[in-house]
């Protein structure tokens, strides 16, 4: 597992967005822009099953995520690595407490999505073990 440099973190520690890539059905790289936790060894991602970058890692775990400093664009991590787990958000811890960083809503439901969402999606948490990691400067 490759390590993230503490120099970088914060770029992974939001609120910065990242550009999150998977392997599509066809072999072709899939960008999303996602949101981020990080805590120093592990990425992770919050999304709903069923959506495209779900299902591209049920497929293929490689993935590949960039974050760029809106304050230096010259500054920059790249992360790529596998999916070691993707579980269930339960009472959504996850995608509440990137809403508050995000932005700055308590709830996700509600807050950032319509409240008529919740209970209809179900939410899962990817977490990424970096295996190549590159910053810049």
């Amino acid at each position: 597992m490759a390590a993230i440099p503490e120099s970088h973190l914060d770029l992974l520690t939001g609120p910065y967005f990242a550009v999150f890539t998977t392997i599509a059905p066809d072999g072709g790289p899939e960008n999303t822009i996602v949101w981020t936790l990080s805590d120093g060894e592990v990425v992770t991602v919050g999304t709903a099953k069923g959506r495209r970058k779900e299902t591209n890692i049920r497929e293929n775990k490689n993935v590949a995520l960039m974050v760029l400093d809106p304050q230096d664009p010259y500054r920059w991590i790249d992360v790529r690595g596998v999916v070691d787990s993707v579980t269930p958000d339960e009472d959504y811890k996850v995608i509440d407490a990137l809403a508050k960083l995000y932005a700055g809503a308590e709830h996700f439901y509600g807050g950032v999505a319509p409240a008529d969402l919740k209970g209809k999606e179900e939410r899962v948490v990817i977490r990424i073990k970096p295996d190549r990691v590159v910053t810049s400067p």
